[in-house]
């Protein structure tokens, strides 16, 4: 696991960079990787990295060339099949002269070229350089675990794992794209390929990206789980097994490590069923890590993952900390963010990475069970959705005469649409059109902007045929998990030099989860379903049975309500009013009212986390 950056310029005969900005760039990306700082430049290039040493602890730095040194890689994550393809490739004449997973992506690059991404099995963030064509190579894995940023500027392209190494090299300027904040304010994220900052992109999952005399050649897409569907059997008996199969192997492939490691447990099914294959396969005690907050009350899981593990005979660490220990931490966790959400999980999940970090350097986690098999409250309304429903277009009309944004207008607007874009949004927005019209300044408001937030999604809609909740799952796989969920995972625990590993996300398991038909999903509003059954005898009755809580939620909430002088503080500080982003009155409306209705006060959070992002990186340069 690393950190990594660079800069390619168009003309060969240009420094790409200079060794002082080069060195800045790593600096900014020291907490991805503490134990070794690496740096080349060469005749139009300049790449750099900061490792995590996790696999050939003594060997594999980087950067690191082919045997003739026409070819180099920085990288960062893991390629848990770099085994099975170093053998293929020694086999085909090529020599290596380390024992990491590293050197399999130079030599497989000299073997397929730009298709070189398609053959890895893994999380990543790469960038090849071919001095022989002057070619920079950009990839990212399949499901988006791992960040890669670039933008051009002049007759330059740079690159980094986080967007805060590509200001350090002093060839940008911060600037917020102001649609981009349209966006923000709508899904409480940043849809990619946009970023907050004006001219900075994300690399989409599972595509390529070529630079190469000054012109860039994609993003081009190298694999959908739709392409690679497997083939089934058809029974739920088969269908459970492949399952587990599946998972098993998934599991296994990310032990690979010669740091220790763990896995956290929250005490849910997810993060219990992968800590029980986690132990199937481990020769000793599994170390589990769990984080409570006292808020939580009833909704706290500690005694839940307390269970599991010793059940599982894990050797179990445990904390109950208190959201009251939170506000010292919001500018930290921004600042390793770079790009707000409206979901204070991110400094609950930051707290557990830095506990797990006292112990280990990697840790497998139970996220993306939901989003591949249906587990959230806007999955079960596109099943209902993919029934017949009567008088859809009544059911529209209803929601449009029901208060905006209310959970009846949401849940009644969901059901009755027919198009895929409008039913995750009538789900998912943060803000709703008229409140953020209403909330905007005319000066700050987007012309279009509606139009963007509806094509943003639409555009990720894949042109296969699929039910209501297949679209739904297929949105969440292309848009939230990369976005938001894998986006606050990688930061947050990078943020304390921890890898993070998630089975669920191997591309083998999603194009399965993928192909399932929707009953083994959702039956007879039970969610996940098939996960259920294949977790009964692995862990405890109790776990599988009980209802799903939301990690920090209520915790959240009290933070939000106890930094209520601070909220209104930064909100109608007369530096934030000044900027005409936001209407004064709407502001004073939002905070008089409150947080609403029970859903974090997320409506007083989007444009708080908007400003304090402003503060941080706009007008700190």
């Amino acid at each position: 696991m690393c950190g990594i950056c660079g800069v390619a310029a168009a003309d060969p005969g240009v420094v790409a960079l200079d060794s002082a900005r080069l060195q800045a760039m790593t600096d900014a990306i020291a907490h991805r990787g503490p134990d070794e700082d690496g740096h080349r430049t060469a005749p139009g290039i300049a790449l750099g990295m900061r490792r995590l040493s996790i696999i050939d602890l003594a060997g594999s730095h980087q950067p690191l060339g082919n045997e003739d040194g026409t070819v180099w890689t920085v990288f960062n994550g893991e390629i848990f099949n770099f085994r099975e393809l170093r053998a293929d490739l020694i086999a085909r004449g090529h020599r290596f002269a380390t024992e990491g997973d590293t050197e399999t992506i130079v030599h497989l690059y000299e073997e397929h070229g730009r298709d070189f991404a398609r053959h890895l099995r893994g999380m990543f963030g790469i960038a090849v350089w071919d001095g022989r064509r002057q070619e920079l190579v950009l990839a990212r894995d399949r499901l988006g675990v791992k960040p890669l940023y670039y933008a051009v500027e002049g007759d330059r392209l740079l690159f980094a794992s986080e967007a805060k190494s590509l200001f350090a090299g002093k060839l940008l300027e911060a600037r917020l794209d102001p649609m981009a904040a349209e966006l923000f304010l709508a899904f409480g994220y940043v849809p990619g390929p946009r970023t907050l900052f004006e001219g900075v992109r994300k690399l989409p999952p599972a595509t390529t990206l070529v630079w190469r005399s000054g012109q860039i050649d994609g993003p081009a897409e190298y694999w959908d789980p739709w392409t690679e569907a497997p083939e089934r059997a058809g029974t739920w008996e088969d269908d459970q097994e492949q399952l587990l199969e599946l998972l098993r192997d998934a599991v296994r492939a990310r032990l690979i490590s010669d740091v220790p490691l763990g896995v956290m447990l929250s005490g849910g099914l997810d993060s219990s069923l992968i800590t029980a294959l986690m132990a199937e396969a481990s020769t000793g005690p599994v170390e589990t890590f769990a984080v409570g907050f006292s808020e939580d009350g009833d909704s706290n899981e500690l005694g839940d993952a307390r269970l599991v593990a010793s059940a599982l005979g894990t050797n179990h660490h445990e904390v109950l900390t208190s959201a009251t220990e939170l506000p010292g931490l919001l500018d930290t966790g921004l600042w390793h963010l770079e790009e707000p959400i409206v979901d204070l999980s991110f400094l609950g999940f930051l707290l557990l990475s830095r506990f797990a970090r006292e112990h280990v350097t990697v840790a497998l986690c139970g996220q993306a069970a939901d989003e591949l098999l249906g587990g959230y409250t806007k999955h079960g309304v596109a099943r209902l959705a993919g029934h017949a429903v009567p008088g859809r277009s009544a059911l529209r009309a209803v929601a449009g005469a029901l208060p905006e944004g209310s959970r009846a207008a949401r849940l009644l607007g969901a059901v009755g649409a027919t198009d895929p874009a409008e039913r995750l949004l009538a789900m998912s927005r943060v803000t709703q059109p008229r409140a953020r019209s209403r909330l905007l300044t005319p000066a700050a408001q987007q012309p279009g902007a509606e139009r963007e937030i509806h094509d943003t999604v639409s555009a990720l809609v894949p042109d296969v045929a699929l039910s209501p909740l297949g679209q739904t799952l297929a949105l969440d796989q292309r848009l939230a998990l990369p976005d938001l969920m894998f986006t606050y995972f990688d930061k947050m625990s990078m943020a304390a030099s921890l890898e993070v590993r998630v089975p669920f996300a191997d591309h083998h398991l999603v194009s399965f989860c993928m192909a399932l038909p929707d009953d083994r999903k959702i039956l007879r509003g039970r969610r996940k379903e098939i996960l259920r059954r294949v977790a009964r005898g692995l862990v405890p009755d109790h776990v599988i049975e009980k209802r799903k809580r939301a990690f920090f939620r209520n915790a959240a909430g009290s933070w939000l309500d106890a930094q209520g002088d601070l909220v209104r503080d930064v909100l109608l500080d007369p530096a934030t009013l000044a900027r005409g982003i936001f209407e004064p009155a709407e502001l004073e409306a939002m905070l008089d009212a409150g947080p609403g209705d029970g859903r974090s006060g997320e409506t007083l959070l989007a444009p708080l986390m908007l400003e304090l992002w402003l503060r941080r990186f706009v007008d700190a340069g």
